[in-house]
């Protein structure tokens, strides 16, 4: 350390700068105080160790000077003396000086006294650094936070499968415009009717994130309906005491309510929950509140219901299935989500999307899409929607490798759609259409086989007695000619 050592008995000055000199101290000696704090204005002094009783000035005086000063870094002030006076200890100490010694002074006690002092200064100087730096610290700690955020919002969100989502149609706009309002307002249940493979999960999961995941903290918590066991069906929803049942665990457990507080629970297939539990979901979302399975107190429950169904609620309400004050409950937020088939300026880009997607997955070099080949995906049912459309992307981006999707890359996973098609064996072909049928089908045949299935390509096909490979291929042909 450097040190300033005040002192106007010169042997004792003498002395104790030898001894500090020794410990690898830098020592600066001086006769008198007002001299002395010249001097410490003028440098940088860790430690002042002092006489007291000086002429002039004294040492408690030098303490309350260098106090007084505005020094970047104050030195700690170290007193000593030769009378062992409790009032000029405590005299000492309430003016500012760091410690008091006694002469004659106790070297190991002057040795302990100096590691203390260094420590102090050490501290000191580095809350200096940090004081200096705290705007670019913190600067440089919220710019990485804030990138870790991103990631994590990132990462969530191809999670939550919203990274890949394709809006191209107006009627698809107006269902992601629905679900933005839906998004600000958590006090209102909402309920999405579609046919199996619209994509009712992410427009749940869009409700809930939003577009810019500003509510990723929150937890979505989704239960599938249909997949869980009627008896049990209440523990799972609502959790359950210590002991509530043979077989339970001893601690009791957390139901998917629990688990969804303060964010969302989507009920996936809700026209399949068991009607005997319905009245306590209704008082759920009436009340916020429930009871787990052989609890005997309220729960919170502060958490947004998301709801989807494929089925017709109405006709469940008919046949007894499901509440109609559920329904109406339910409903206050509505979303509809149309088939494939009613939004068909979605097929080609969302197919594109998801070839691109898989092929970049797969090392493959699939960009776009042929206009025969748009034709073939334009023309079919897409009775899966939007998942068999990503389906029939991956199997394509599996089995081949083009620049181009080909008309003969969709028509493979057709086939194999069409073998597996359950109702295809019970089709029979129209009286007296297999002789006719040797020969090649014109064009108003296949009008007709189309009328008679209500536009159903694949039972078209068996009832023309051709390949689905074959009908894509003629009414692809078809309408290239009636562009021309």
């Amino acid at each position: 350390m450097r040190i300033l050592l005040v002192d106007d008995d010169a042997p004792t000055r003498d002395s104790l700068a030898e001894y500090l000199t020794l410990l690898g101290h830098a020592v600066s000696p001086c006769s008198e105080a007002v001299s002395a704090l010249n001097v410490c204005r003028n440098h940088d002094f860790e430690m002042v160790l002092s006489d007291i009783q000086m002429p002039g000035r004294t040492g408690i005086e030098l303490v309350r000077d260098i106090k007084s000063e505005d020094f970047a870094i104050t030195p700690d002030v170290v007193l000593y003396t030769g009378h062992a006076d409790l009032e000029l200890a405590i005299g000492a100490l309430r003016a500012g000086a760091y410690d008091y010694l006694t002469k004659p002074i106790n070297l190991e006690e002057l040795g302990a006294v100096l590691e203390r002092v260094a420590e102090h200064q050490s501290l000191l100087r580095e809350n200096v650094k940090l004081t200096e730096r705290f705007d670019e610290v913190v600067a440089k700690a919220t710019s990485e936070v804030r990138a870790e955020l991103e990631q994590l919002r990132e990462m969530l969100s191809q999670q939550a499968g919203l990274d890949n989502i394709g809006i191209f149609s107006q009627t698809m706009w107006d269902v992601v415009s629905q679900a933005r309002l839906y998004h600000d307002d958590r006090e209102l249940p909402v309920l999405i009717q579609g046919e199996t493979g619209v994509g009712k999960d992410i427009i749940a999961k869009l409700i809930h994130y939003g577009e810019d995941n500003s509510r990723s903290r929150r937890p979505f918590v989704d239960i599938n309906c249909a997949a869980i066991p009627a008896n049990l069906f209440e523990s799972e929803l609502f959790g359950y005491e210590a002991g509530a049942f043979t077989g339970s665990v001893t601690r009791g457990a957390r139901g998917k309510i629990d688990l969804a507080k303060g964010g969302t629970l989507f009920l996936d297939e809700i026209g399949e929950i068991p009607v005997e539990l319905q009245a306590k979901l209704l008082r759920v979302i009436e009340t916020k509140t429930f009871y787990r399975v052989g609890g005997l107190s309220k729960v919170e429950a502060d958490i947004r219901i998301i709801a989807a169904t494929n089925l017709d609620l109405t006709e469940r309400i008919n046949e007894g299935l499901f509440r109609s004050d559920l329904y109406y409950r339910l409903r206050v937020g509505s979303i509809i989500v149309p088939p494939l088939r009613e939004r068909s300026d979605d097929i080609v880009p969302l197919a594109l999307l998801f070839l691109k997607s898989f092929a970049k997955k797969r090392g493959k070099s699939f960009s776009e899409i042929s206009p025969e080949a748009a034709s073939v995906l334009l023309g079919h049912p897409w009775a899966g929607n939007v998942r068999e459309l990503k389906n029939a992307m991956e199997w394509i981006s599996v089995m081949h490798d083009a620049k181009q999707l080909l008309p003969d890359h969709i028509f493979g996973f057709l086939e194999g759609m069409q073998k597996s098609y359950p109702t295809i064996k019970s089709v029979a072909p129209a009286p007296n259409t297999r002789a006719v049928r040797k020969s090649r089908p014109a064009d108003k045949d296949i009008d007709a086989a189309l009328a008679a299935t209500g536009g159903n390509k694949t039972r078209a096909a068996a009832q023309l007695g051709m390949s689905i490979r074959m009908l894509y291929y003629r009414l692809a042909s078809r309408t290239q000619k009636e562009g021309k």
